[in-house]
């Protein structure tokens, strides 16, 4: 029998707790898998989110890339420390993702090839279900300046990140996802993969951040006007934006009126684009 001590286990684990969202991925194969998925190489620079007691971190070390895991359990970070704390790779910080300097910090991975400036920073992390989409949407206000990132969530998230338009599961999130990546799942993971078993099956999704279909700015300026359109999915975007349209619905092209009698889950993210062009400039 393993006992525990201060919420560790002897034989180096902690004890799940459930404030913090915790389910640990024990499989290994599936995390050689997840660490693939990385395309990482020597020199690659890695951020990984909850490293837990390091079970995807050793294997994201063995790609040889650099890997800084931030970690707000700190009995958690114990165990890593002692596991894995002496890497040459490995840097370990006390802390939470969605305060953690981003930008920042991925802005000095930036290189320049040819006098054009490419982000180099790839993202891991087996993120708590209950924040899921705070930590998404962190990452998408930030694509300009990541490369990659590998993520493992709840099984109905990826699948709504990667919904088609006309289904109810296509929304905000599968808009947001696909302005600033291509997102694609990956590998799906079962529940029996974790201890404790969560309730639900989970899947690693891939963003490739580099292939984005709007710049950031963009990204922040048509965000809100999405928001809008799928607060109210089930009314005709006449309804559902009115507070961008009816100042100046005499103003509004044909084409545009047109867009305005379908639904939001009826609308491409390019089509976002082109509403938020005629209408987001007009608003005063």
């Amino acid at each position: 029998m393993k006992h525990i001590h201060n919420g560790v286990f002897s034989g180096g684990r902690v004890a799940a707790k459930r404030s913090l969202g915790q389910n640990f991925l024990t499989d290994k194969g599936k995390a050689e898998k997840i660490a693939m998925l990385m395309e990482a190489h020597s020199g690659d620079h890695i951020l990984e989110i909850g490293p837990g007691c390091g079970d995807l971190t050793k294997y994201l070390l063995q790609t040889k890339a650099h890997v800084h895991a931030i970690e707000l359990d700190p009995r958690a970070l114990e165990v890593l420390d002692d596991e894995l704390g002496s890497h040459p790779l490995l840097t370990l910080e006390h802390g939470d993702f969605l305060k953690f300097p981003l930008k920042d910090y991925a802005q000095k991975f930036i290189v320049e090839e040819n006098e054009i400036y490419k982000p180099t920073l790839k993202v891991a992390g087996n993120i708590p279900y209950y924040i899921t989409s705070e930590i998404l949407f962190r990452l998408f206000e930030q694509a300009d300046v990541l490369e990659r990132a590998v993520i493992m969530m709840q099984k109905e998230v990826a699948e709504r990140i990667c919904a088609q338009p006309r289904t109810k599961e296509y929304g905000i999130l599968s808009i947001a996802a696909r302005f600033v990546s291509k997102p694609s799942i990956a590998l799906k993971v079962p529940a029996g993969c974790f201890t404790p078993k969560p309730s639900v099956d989970s899947s690693v999704v891939v963003f490739d951040f580099t292939k984005r279909s709007v710049d950031i700015d963009q990204y922040k300026r048509i965000q809100p006007l999405v928001r809008a359109a799928f607060g109210q999915r089930r009314k005709m975007l006449s309804n559902a934006l009115k507070s961008y349209t009816q100042s100046i619905e005499q103003e509004i092209p044909d084409s545009i009126k047109a867009m305005l009698q379908k639904r939001a889950e009826e609308l491409l993210p390019a089509d976002f684009v082109i509403l938020a062009d005629i209408l987001i400039p007009i608003k005063k």
